[in-house]
């Protein structure tokens, strides 16, 4: 089935033989081999290659931008940045000065100094090698700068555990938000359109709502105020003011409300209360400034009244305390 036919049968019907591919290539397809791949200049990252199939520049673009998001995971190692130097220091005394063979191909070298990927497999084969590397640094003479390799190694061990446990993560996010973007995407595409057209249309609306994914994710709403959209990461101020938009101290509320609306606004306030500290949202809509504001039909679900009795009660409940400032 060609790339068009497989987009108009995902629509169809649902099948997912299609996106399937294209996060299975992720996977498979390993794009630094292919020798049409290119920078186009010297002063831009941009990249050109040629694909065998369109729906692999769809997948070309999903890999790039999830490796960019795991090289983020640097924050990990932020902590010992100078220790993976002085690791490659240590290394260029095995490989220059002990003779020691070192079945990793450095990166960068001179006649001083060789600078490897410092990565878990490399740690792997020095804890594995270690009676013979600490036999050659005693023998060379080296026996100080030992003690020292073992505590530097010893430090990158520990934060390397906690950076693959955290690009892990991260691919799996990329990868779970990818998914959900393809689908939605792909569900608009016009096959009146050419495969060069249908692969720039679905990489640009991909990439829009990936990032809205994203934003989701990590908390941020979509608000639409006065004909321009905002994203915000909202927050929950104090119960009354999640249900009011306006704190009103206890004995402001005792003296303005009957009983009727106190037992009302009670309920509201000791479930706004339970959903701050579960830290649910869903039941709120969201305020220009970033604020939590509780919904109508929320209030009469939590309530137990018809939605226009407790809309109406609540908006009066408001219009008490619209212009009251502590």
């Amino acid at each position: 089935m060609n790339f068009k036919d497989s987009i108009k049968t995902y629509q169809e019907t649902g099948d997912l033989s299609v996106i399937n591919g294209i996060m299975d290539d992720v996977e498979t397809v390993d794009f630094l081999d292919n020798p049409t791949r290119r920078y186009l200049s010297s002063e831009t990252r941009d990249v050109i290659i040629s694909l065998a199939e369109p729906r692999q520049y769809i997948t070309y673009r999903i890999k790039a931008i999830r490796e960019m998001a795991i090289k983020h995971a640097w924050y990990v190692r932020q902590p010992l940045k100078y220790s993976y130097p002085e690791l490659n220091r240590y290394l260029s005394i095995m490989a220059i000065d002990l003779n020691i063979d070192i079945p990793f191909e450095p990166f960068e070298f001179d006649r001083y100094l060789y600078t490897y990927e410092i990565n878990t497999e490399l740690m792997a084969w020095l804890r594995k090698e270690e009676n013979t590397i600490e036999e050659r640094f005693i023998y060379g003479g080296f026996e100080h700068d030992y003690k020292w390799y073992l505590h530097v190694l010893t430090l990158i061990e520990k934060t390397e555990i906690e950076a693959v446990k955290e690009e892990a993560r991260i691919r799996t996010e990329v990868m779970e938000d990818m998914e959900k973007a393809l689908k939605h995407v792909l569900k608009y595409v016009d096959f009146e359109r050419s495969e060069q057209e249908i692969v720039k249309y679905v990489n640009a609306s991909l990439m829009t709502r990936y990032y809205g994914e994203q934003s989701k994710r990590n908390g941020f709403r979509r608000v639409r105020r006065g004909g321009d959209d905002w994203m915000i990461k909202p927050q929950f101020a104090s119960p009354i003011a999640s249900i009011l938009g306006v704190d009103v101290p206890p004995s402001k509320l005792a003296k303005s409300l009957t009983e009727q609306q106190s037992e009302f606004l009670r309920k509201l306030t000791d479930k706004a209360e339970e959903d701050m500290r579960e830290n649910r949202n869903e039941g709120y809509s969201v305020t220009r400034e970033g604020r939590f504001i509780m919904k109508g039909a929320y209030a009469a679900q939590i309530s137990g009244l018809p939605y226009e009795v407790a809309k109406r009660r609540l908006t009066r409940i408001k219009n008490k305390f619209r212009n009251f400032r502590l």
